[in-house]
């Protein structure tokens, strides 16, 4: 088990609050933000400058209190020495109490010579999300984020296959890795041929590898057709297969898969040309999925990453084949299609929004309801994959959703019904977490004042003294603003279309502007639809019927072109 301290709540939790105070992060793959701070030393250390010199950077995030990160210095100051002339290394603090003069008795009482410099302030955790520590990163030479480890590194040989990993003439794209690249294993690999015998499907020669560098555990063959990764008995370990296919104009590649992973722990990736496209978690008892494949030859990877053993549930990959024209087009319109929003968030209806205080910055977000049952609405943007999107209630923490299994009845959106109680400490966190990209939203859900009482005392118990900011008016005062496309069944918008927007009270006549669009807005409810006039040529059908979400959302009204 890694051994990892707790931030101090202004860091652990200010990027899980309101989206309004969300700052941009670091991902895995991409550019690692330019940076300069101030060596206890007194020299400035700035990423790109480091990077003309060095081939890779290691970025370690600690604080003086911490007592795993003491844990890791003896053996990064070993590493450090032998790797210094090919991998610059920086320490930084993340604890604003860490003055130069605290560090510099840190690192003299620990017999370290490892650069050290204080982050400053909070940007370096907010950047990274490192809501525990210690933190290793690596950038490598192209100056993007490649790997992050959280927790103690407590070996001298992890700290090698850190470095190892991003040197030498043969790294000449960016390859990610979320932990430490696992040893050069001894097992035996199966033949090229033999995988790829198993993973194609009839007709299909698709060739198969292994991964190279013998980092990565290998995927076998089984009896029935199909590979699976040889590492379910192994926890904190890779195992992939690869391929490079040459992709004409309009290609994509399709498989089979069948699977049944522990939300959170245990994922399988789909990696084209170093990017995940795809990720698999939960169960499934069959499904087929497609990836499109621009022009030109690629790389596809699949990568299985396993946190906690797996006795069974093992995904089996197997009927890799090539599509291409009609075949390709209709593969890839069979995929399950998700409703995506403006923003992501989590919202309460009927409820007074707010956040808590802490040392005068907005830490948590929260809302105060007066019932013991309350519907949740979440809203993610198109840059999620609802499949790969988790949800959590710590009413209920050993019950992990994705948010692909809680869409409404009608299809339009995502909804989850939390239960409160007197036995629950009357509030519960929502919390809502995607690895790919990276993204952690928390809410407090608090029954009445008592439970803001209760999540007050509860932090006070631990040495944090917050303080409950409300919003000024109720979430149900607020207006929200529905947008409506009119389109006809091929799909072009249809301009000067009249819809109603009626509530059990009234109706608002809205007509489409020249793009097919309406844009209303007005009191949160569900407003129930009512088309009243379309233009010469148009033609609906009575029994149409649709009703809005009770927040701001969007949706698209279909009628006929005679």
């Amino acid at each position: 088990m890694k051994k990892a301290c707790c931030l101090l709540l202004a860091l652990a939790l200010l990027c899980a609050a309101l989206p309004a105070f969300a700052a941009e992060t670091a991902e895995l793959g991409k550019p690692f933000h330019d940076f300069t701070v101030t060596t206890i030393d007194g020299e400035e250390f700035t990423l790109s400058e480091a990077l003309k010199t060095h081939e890779a950077v290691y970025v370690n995030l600690f604080a003086t209190w911490c007592p795993p990160c003491k844990m890791e210095f003896p053996f990064m100051q070993q590493v450090y020495q032998e790797y210094s002339d090919r991998v610059a290394v920086i320490v930084i603090s993340i604890e604003t109490n860490d003055t130069p003069d605290k560090l510099r008795a840190y690192r003299e009482e620990n017999g370290l010579t490892l650069p050290m410099a204080p982050a400053g302030s909070d940007w370096m955790a907010m950047y990274t999300e490192a809501y525990s520590i210690p933190v290793s990163m690596m950038i490598d030479r192209f100056g993007n984020l490649a790997l992050r480890e959280a927790g103690a590194v407590t070996d001298a040989d992890s700290f090698r296959r850190m470095f190892d990993a991003f040197l030498g003439e043969g790294y000449t794209a960016t390859r990610t890795y979320q932990g430490i690249p696992a040893p050069v294993l001894s097992i035996e690999f199966p033949s090229d041929e033999a995988l790829s015998e198993a993973l194609n499907a009839e007709e299909s020669e698709i060739a198969f590898t292994s991964d190279p560098t013998r980092h990565d555990y290998p995927f076998v063959p089984v009896e029935q057709a199909g590979a699976v990764p040889s590492n379910l008995d192994v926890s904190q370990s890779i195992a992939s297969c690869q391929t490079v296919v040459t992709a004409k104009k309009g290609s994509a590649l399709t498989f089979d898969l069948r699977y049944d992973l522990a939300i959170g722990l245990n994922y399988l990736n789909v990696e084209l040309d170093g990017a995940v496209v795809k990720q698999f978690m939960g169960s499934s008892d069959g499904r087929t999925w497609t990836i499109s494949l621009p022009k030109g030859e690629h790389e596809v990877r699949f990568v299985y990453d396993q946190w906690q053993p797996q006795e069974t549930g093992a995904p089996v990959l197997s009927g890799v084949r090539l599509l291409s024209g009609y075949e390709a087009r209709e593969a890839l319109k069979a995929l399950p299609v998700y409703p995506t929003f403006d923003t992501t968030d989590m919202i309460v209806s009927g409820g007074i929004n707010g956040y808590f205080e802490y040392m005068g910055q907005p830490a948590l977000a929260g809302c105060v309801v007066n019932e013991d049952t309350v519907d949740i609405e979440l809203t993610v943007t198109d840059d999620f994959d609802p499949e790969s999107v988790m949800f959590l209630d710590t009413m209920n923490p050993d019950h992990t959703l994705l948010l692909s299994s809680m869409l409404t009845e009608d299809g339009t959106g995502y909804r989850y019904r939390m239960m409160l109680s007197a036995e629950s400490g009357h509030y519960a966190a929502a919390v809502m977490e995607a690895l790919q990209p990276r993204i952690t939203l928390q809410m407090l859900v608090m029954h009445g004042e008592i439970g803001v009482e209760q999540v007050i005392a509860d932090y006070a118990q631990r040495g944090y003294a917050l303080t409950w900011v409300p919003n000024e008016t109720p979430e149900a005062e607020n207006e929200a603003t529905y947008t409506v496309h009119v389109v006809d069944q091929n799909g072009d918008p249809v301009p000067g279309a009249y819809i109603n927007f009626c509530t059990d009270d009234s109706c608002t006549p809205t007509q489409a502007d020249e793009n097919g669009v309406i844009i209303f807005t007005g009191t949160p409810v569900s407003y129930h639809l009512q088309i009243l006039k379309l233009p010469d040529g148009y033609s609906f059908d009575p029994a149409f019927e649709a009703y809005t979400e009770p927040h701001t959302s969007e949706m698209t009204v279909t009628v006929n072109q005679d």
